[in-house]
C-alpha cells in the first residue's frame, strides 16, 4: 500500500513568509495527498492566502491556539489512521521546503519501518547555505541542546542519522504514532514540544532520524518553535518559555521519589540562576526565571496529566536513550568555546584606549608628581583633620553598621536614616580595612593621579589623540573647585570630582552594554550620595538619555535605581517631616561657605581664588585678581565656545548642556541655607555643581580642539598654562598655610576622654562652643568623639528642638552661669561624664562668653577640672557611678530598616553583578551567531542588487568591480567568525531593549567592514 501524506500547515499573521512556503509546497516532486491549512486568528492577509491555495481543508481557528493544538484541530477533521503508512507532515507559515523535501522524507520512513519520526535539515530563511537547526538532544540534567545550529552547510553533518529529537517545523511523523502518544504536550506550547514528543517516541520503542537530503527553510516566526527574534520583549519571552519547558519536563520525567526534591528546589535554583543571569548580562531573564519557577511549582494539574500520559506510553527505560544525550564532557566543551567567544568579544569590541602608548601613564605620573608636591606637608600622616574631615569608625562592623536605617549615635541619639554617603564612606573605609580612617589619607595622596586618569579615560570617548586626552586630564586636575575642596577638607566634594569623569565614561557606553549601564548606575548612586544637589541636573541628563536611546532605553531606565534604593530611608524620613528640600543638603560634617558672586561661579570658583590671600600676605599692590582671573580664563572659555561653531557641534552642544546644568545647580545651591553651626549658617556648597559645569566645559573644549587637527596643540597649551596661573595659590595652599586641612591625631576629643572611651565606648561628653553672637552651642559627643560615617543630614538640617534638646540647652545655660544651682542630677540623667569648653577664637563676644563659662564651670563643685587640652578646657563630672552611658535601644531599625536594607542589597547587588565584565551569556552568543549570518546574507543580497542595477544601466563588468567595494569574500564562514568575535561581547550581551540586533551600538559587522577585511 502506498503511503498517504497529510500536510498540515499552521499560520498566524504570517503573510510575510507564507507566500514562499505555499509556493514551495506546490512545487513538491512528491505531492501531499491531503493539505489541511489552519489559520490561528490572523489579522493580516494570511487567511486569504491560505484559502487561495485551495487546500483540502481550511480551518479558521482561535488566535490562542499553539502549534500542537492547531495540529490537533486539523486532525479532528481528518479520518483516523488505519495503518502505519499514513503520515503527517507538520509545517508552519515559515517552513519553506525544497522541492524534493517530502519525497526524501517519505523514502526515509519507507526504508526504515522502525523510524516513526523523520526531520529535515532546517536552513536559515535568508541565508540558505547556513544550517538553522539539525537535530536536538538534551543534557543529563534535561537542558535542551541543538546538535547543529548556525553553521555553514558543507555536508559535514550529512552522516548524522539517529538523533534524540528533531524540530517541529518540517517533521514527518507516522499518524498512528501521533495518535498513540497524544501529540504534543499541551503544557509545552512553543518550546521543547517536539523534543518532548520525540523523547516519548523513543521511549515507546520507535526511532527518530534526521534526513540530511531534505531541506526546509525557517525564519523563526515563533509558530513552530520559539520566535528567534532578538527584539528585547520577544527575547525575554523566549528565555522564559525555555526555562518553563525545561522545568516542566524535569517534573514529568522525574521518578516519584525525586519529585518532591525537584519541587522544593525550584525557587532556590531560580535565585541561584538569577545571579548567573546577571553575571551573563541577561537581566531580562531574571523575572522570567522566577516566573518559570512559580509556574512549574503551582501547575500540578498539567504535570500530573503529562506524567500519566508518559507512563501509559513508555515501554523502555531511560538507558535506551542515554547514548543519544549530549555527555557532560561535550557540554563543558561547548560552553567553554562559547565563553571564550564571549570574553573575546567583550575585550575585542572596546575602542582602542592605548593607555600606555597614548600617554595615559605619563599623564598619571605627571599628576602624581604635582600631587606629591602639593601634599608634601601631609606626608606621613595617618589621619587628617580640618574642615569636614573626621575619623571613621575603627572597625569594619562599626563602619557598616552606620549604613541604612537604625540608631544614629549622634548628639542625643535618634532612630532614623543614614545618608547614602554613609554607604560610600563604608566602601571607602573598607579599602583600608586595617585602619578605615587611613582611607581618607589615601584619597588625598592619590587625588591628583586618580583625577587625571579619570579625565583621561573620559576623553577617550571624545578623541583618539593622546595630546588632547592629556590636556583634558590637566584641565580636570587643575579645576578650581577640586583644589578648593582639597584645601577646605570636603571629602564628599572630592569624591564627586573624582567620580564624575568615570560616570561620563560609563554613561557614554551604557546604550551598548549592560556592564557599562550597571557601572553607570553605581557611579550615579555614588555621585548623588556625595552631592545630592546634583540630582536634578543628572536626572535631566538621564531623562534625555532615555528619550534619545529609543530601542536601547531599557539600559538607561534602570540607572537611577541604586541611588533610589540607597535613598529610600532618608527620603521617607525627610518626607514625613515635610522637609523635602533638605534632601539636597551636603552630607558629612557641615562646613561653612560664604555666598559667592555669580561672576565668580561663572569662572568655576565656588570660593576665593586664593590670589587675594597671597597678595595680602606678601603685601603686593597694584594687581587686581578680579581683573586678572577673567583674562587668564578667557582662552579656556573661547575654546569651549568655539566648539559650537566647528565640526562636532552637535556633540559639543551636549557638553554645553551638561555645563549649563552644572552652572544652574551651582547658582541654586549658592542660595540655599539648610543647616547651621550654632549661629553660623551653612550653605549648600556650590562646588559640586561647578564640578559638573567644569566637566561640560572641558568636554566642549576637547571636542572643539579635535576639529582643529594639527593646530589644536598651541591653544590647548595656552589654556592649560593660564589656568595653572589662576590656581597656583590653591595648589600651594598647604604650603602657604591657607588650607584648613592638616595632619591629624586620629582623635576629636581630649586624650583623657579617649582613654575613658576605651573602657566605655559610649561615654558622653558635653561640648560647649562659644558663638560669635555671644551665645553658647551645646552638643553631646559619644565615646572618642565625632566620626564621619555617623554624620546625618537628618540631624544637621533639623531646625526644631525636641524636649530633651531643650533640657540640654537649659543645662548648658545653668552650667555657664554662676547661679549656685546643683546640676548633678541633670548631668547624670544625660549620662554626661565630661565637659569640654572649646576655644573662642578672635571674636570678642565669643571670648567673653568663653571667659564667663569657664569661670562658672570652675566654680561648680560637682565638676573636677582636668586642665587645658588641644580641644579646649576639660572638666570631669565627679559622680561617675551616676553618669552611666545611655544604652542603645534594642531593634532600633525595626521592620522598615530590614525591608529597606534588603531592597538596597538586592538593587545594588544586582548592579554590581551586572557591572562585572564576565562577558555575554550562551543565549546572547547563540543569537549573535544567527544575527551575524543574517547580516552577512543581507549585505550579500544588497551587493548583488547593486551589481544588478549597475549592469542594467549598461556598466561593464570591470566598471562594476572597480566601482564597488570589494565583495564579501568567498569564505563567508570566516567573515561570520569575525562577526562573532566582534559582536558577541558588549554589543550583544543581552539586549532587553534592542529591537533589532543589527541596530546594536556595537554594530559588529557592516558590509564595508567585511570588505575592508
Amino acid at each position: 500500500m502506498q503511503p498517504r501524506v497529510t500536510a498540515i500547515l499552521v499560520a498566524r499573521n504570517g503573510a510575510k513568509h507564507l507566500e514562499r512556503t505555499l509556493k514551495a509546497l506546490s512545487l513538491q516532486t512528491r505531492k501531499p495527498d491531503r493539505v489541511i491549512t489552519v489559520d490561528c486568528g490572523s489579522s493580516d492577509a494570511t487567511a486569504q492566502m491560505l484559502a487561495g491555495f485551495e487546500p483540502t481543508q481550511f480551518i479558521a481557528a482561535d488566535a490562542d491556539l499553539n502549534f500542537g493544538q492547531a495540529i490537533s484541530a486539523a486532525l479532528r477533521v481528518s479520518t483516523p489512521p488505519t495503518h502505519d503508512r499514513e503520515l503527517l507532515w507538520l509545517l508552519a507559515q515559515d517552513s519553506a521546503p525544497e522541492s524534493s523535501a517530502l519525497e526524501v522524507l517519505v523514502d526515509a520512513l519507507e526504508i526504515a519501518p522502525s523510524v516513526a519520526v523523520a526531520g529535515p535539515k532546517v536552513m536559515e530563511w535568508i541565508a540558505s547555505e547556513y544550517i538553522h537547526n539539525f537535530g536536538e538532544s538534551m543534557t543529563p540534567l534535561g537542558t535542551t541542546v541543538a546538535l547543529v545550529e548556525s553553521e555553514l552547510d558543507q555536508g559535514q553533518h550529512d552522516g548524522l542519522s539517529d538523533v534524540l529529537a528533531v524540530s517541529a517545523g518540517g517533521m514527518l511523523v507516522r499518524h498512528t504514532v501521533w495518535e498513540q502518544l497524544g501529540g504534543f504536550d499541551p503544557a509545552l506550547p512553543t518550546v521543547d514540544d517536539s523534543l518532548d514528543f520525540c523523547v516519548r517516541v523513543r521511549l515507546a520503542g520507535y526511532r527518530v532520524a534526521v534526513v540530511p537530503a531534505a531541506r526546509v527553510a525557517s525564519a523563526g516566526d515563533g509558530v513552530a518553535g520559539p520566535n528567534q527574534s532578538s527584539r528585547g520583549r520577544l527575547r525575554r519571552r523566549r528565555m522564559r518559555a525555555e526555562r518553563s519547558a525545561q522545568l516542566h519536563r524535569r517534573l514529568v520525567y522525574a521518578p516519584v521519589g525525586a519529585l518532591v526534591v525537584h519541587w522544593l528546589s525550584l525557587l532556590p535554583l531560580a535565585f541561584i540562576r538569577s545571579i548567573g543571569q546577571l553575571l551573563r548580562k541577561e537581566p531580562g531573564a531574571v523575572v522570567g526565571e522566577f516566573a518559570a519557577a512559580f509556574g512549574a511549582a503551582f501547575n500540578g494539574m498539567r504535570v500530573g496529566n503529562a506524567r500519566r500520559s508518559f507512563a501509559q506510553t513508555r515501554t523502555l527505560g531511560w538507558d535506551a536513550i542515554s547514548t543519544l544525550r549530549v555527555p557532560s564532557a561535550e557540554v563543558r566543551r561547548r560552553h567553554s568555546l562559547k565563553r571564550e567567544a564571549s570574553l573575546f568579544g567583550l575585550h575585542g569590541e572596546r575602542p582602542e584606549i592605548r593607555f600606555f602608548a597614548g600617554g595615559g601613564a605619563w599623564t598619571m605620573l605627571a599628576a602624581a608628581v604635582v600631587g606629591m608636591v602639593m601634599m608634601l606637608p601631609l606626608l606621613g600622616a595617618d589621619t587628617l583633620t580640618g574642615g569636614g574631615l573626621l575619623p571613621l569608625s575603627p572597625t569594619l562592623p562599626e563602619l557598616w553598621a552606620s549604613v541604612g536605617y537604625g540608631w544614629r549615635d549622634l548628639g542625643l541619639g535618634f532612630v532614623g536614616a543614614a545618608d547614602p554617603f554613609a554607604a560610600v564612606v563604608a566602601v571607602l573605609g573598607s579599602i583600608a580595612f586595617w585602619s578605615p580612617s587611613f582611607a581618607l589619607v589615601l584619597v588625598y595622596a592619590l587625588a591628583f593621579p586618580l583625577a587625571a586618569v579619570g579625565a583621561w579615560m573620559a576623553a577617550t570617548r571624545l578623541t583618539d589623540r593622546g595630546s588632547l586626552r592629556a590636556l583634558a586630564a590637566t584641565l580636570w586636575v587643575l579645576a578650581p573647585t577640586f583644589l578648593i575642596a582639597l584645601a577646605d577638607g570636603r571629602p564628599a566634594a572630592i569624591l564627586v570630582h573624582l567620580l564624575l569623569p568615570w560616570l561620563f565614561f560609563a554613561w557614554f557606553a551604557a546604550a551598548r552594554t549592560w556592564s557599562a549601564s550597571a557601572t553607570a548606575a553605581l557611579l550615579f548612586a555614588a555621585v548623588l550620595a556625595c552631592a545630592p544637589s546634583l540630582a536634578p541636573a543628572l536626572l535631566v541628563v538621564w531623562a534625555l538619555s532615555v528619550a534619545l536611546a529609543t530601542r536601547r532605553a531599557m539600559r538607561f531606565i534602570g540607572i537611577p535605581l541604586p541611588a533610589l534604593a540607597l535613598a529610600i530611608p532618608i527620603i521617607a524620613d525627610q518626607g514625613l517631616r515635610g522637609t523635602w528640600l533638605n534632601l539636597v543638603a551636603d552630607p558629612g560634617l557641615p562646613v561653612p561657605s560664604g555666598h559667592a558672586p555669580t561672576l565668580q561661579l561663572l569662572f568655576g570658583l565656588p570660593g576665593t581664588d586664593g590670589w587675594v590671600d597671597v597678595l595680602d600676605r606678601f603685601a603686593v599692590v597694584g594687581l587686581d585678581p578680579q581683573t586678572l582671573v577673567p583674562i587668564l580664563l578667557a582662552p579656556l572659555a573661547v575654546l569651549a565656545l568655539l566648539a559650537l561653531l566647528l565640526p562636532g557641534a552637535r556633540l559639543a552642544s551636549g557638553a554645553w548642556l551638561v555645563a549649563l546644568l552644572g552652572f544652574g545647580t551651582a547658582l541654586a545651591a549658592n542660595q540655599l541655607v539648610l543647616t547651621a553651626i550654632g549661629a553660623e549658617p551653612v550653605r549648600v556648597w556650590s562646588g559640586s555643581g561647578l564640578s559638573l559645569y567644569w566637566l561640560g566645559l572641558v568636554g566642549a573644549l576637547v571636542i572643539g580642539l579635535r576639529s582643529l587637527h594639527r593646530f589644536a596643540l598651541a591653544p590647548g597649551v595656552v589654556a592649560a598654562l593660564t589656568l595653572a596661573v589662576v590656581v597656583l595659590p590653591l595648589v600651594a595652599s598647604l604650603h602657604l598655610g591657607t588650607a584648613a586641612v592638616q595632619e591629624g591625631t586620629g582623635q576629636t576629643q581630649p586624650a583623657f576622654v579617649a582613654a575613658e572611651a576605651r573602657i566605655d565606648p559610649r561615654i558622653s561628653t558635653l561640648q560647649l562652643t562659644p558663638q560669635a553672637d555671644g551665645g553658647l552651642l551645646a552638643t553631646i559627643e559619644r565615646g572618642a568623639g565625632a566620626i564621619l560615617n555617623q554624620q546625618s543630614t537628618l540631624s544637621s538640617t533639623d531646625q526644631t528642638l525636641s524636649a530633651r534638646e531643650k533640657a540640654l540647652a537649659e543645662i548648658a545655660g545653668n552650667l555657664a552661669s554662676r547661679s549656685g544651682l546643683d546640676t548633678s542630677a541633670d548631668l547624670a540623667e544625660f549620662g554626661i561624664r565630661f565637659i569640654v569648653l572649646q576655644p573662642a577664637g578672635d571674636n570678642v563676644d565669643a571670648a567673653a562668653t568663653a571667659l564667663r563659662t569657664e569661670t562658672a564651670l570652675d566654680g561648680n563643685a560637682a565638676l573636677a577640672p582636668v586642665g587645658d587640652t588641644e580641644f579646649g578646657r576639660l572638666w570631669q563630672f565627679g559622680e561617675t557611678d551616676a553618669a552611666a552611658s545611655t544604652p542603645i535601644p534594642a531593634n532600633a531599625g525595626g521592620a522598615f530598616g530590614l525591608v529597606t536594607l534588603l531592597i538596597a542589597l538586592t538593587v545594588v547587588g544586582s548592579a554590581v553583578l551586572l557591572s562585572l565584565p564576565i562577558g555575554a551569556g550562551r543565549e546572547a552568543v547563540r543569537q549573535a551567531n544567527r544575527d551575524a549570518i543574517r547580516r552577512a546574507a543581507r549585505a550579500d543580497a544588497k551587493q548583488k542588487s547593486r551589481r544588478g542595477r549597475r549592469a542594467k544601466d549598461g556598466a561593464s563588468a570591470s566598471d562594476l568591480d572597480s566601482g564597488l567595494d570589494a565583495p564579501l569574500g568567498t569564505d563567508l564562514e570566516a567573515d561570520l567568525a569575525i562577526d562573532r568575535k566582534i559582536g558577541v561581547g558588549t554589543g550583544l550581551e543581552s539586549d532587553d531593549a534592542v529591537s533589532d540586533s543589527t541596530e546594536s551600538a556595537a554594530e559588529p559587522t557592516t558590509a564595508k567592514e567585511h570588505n575592508a577585511r
